[in-house]
């Protein structure tokens, strides 16, 4: 009886560890398959003298599909953005982002560039 007993209880672990992983994998690894996307709104400031502030509204398909490609490019999950991917610095260019769903929801997200573009490229230096 001792043999039988104790393969089954490998054989168990062996299944529980194959299902966390798998689990972990689904979860933590592959993006749940995105939303897509109505339209943008955005707003730059800069700490600069007469700066235009004013909102744009994008509707233009072609440009949705850019940002829409940015945001795969670098695996972004629009409704939960890292802030630690803005820059740390002072006096650069803050772009609130609102992102407005097919179905009425939204996410808003803030980026925030002090470098301009970089060789290999960010999301944020991309998307500002």
């Amino acid at each position: 009886m001792r043999g039988p007993n104790r393969l089954f209880a490998w054989a168990s672990l062996l299944v529980a560890i194959v299902l966390a992983v798998l689990f972990v994998f689904h979860v933590f690894v592959v993006p749940a398959p995105a939303k897509p996307i109505e339209s943008l709104s955005f707003v730059q400031s800069q700490a600069v003298p007469d700066f235009e502030d004013s909102r744009h509204l994008v509707r233009d398909p072609v440009r949705i599909h850019r940002f829409d490609s940015l945001v795969k490019k670098y695996s972004i999950d629009l409704e939960h953005v890292n802030p630690a991917l803005n820059d740390a610095c002072t006096g650069g260019l803050a772009t609130n982002i609102t992102v407005a769903f097919r179905g009425g929801s939204t996410a808003a997200l803030r980026i925030y560039d002090c470098q301009g573009s970089v060789p290999k490229g960010t999301f944020v230096t991309d998307a500002t």
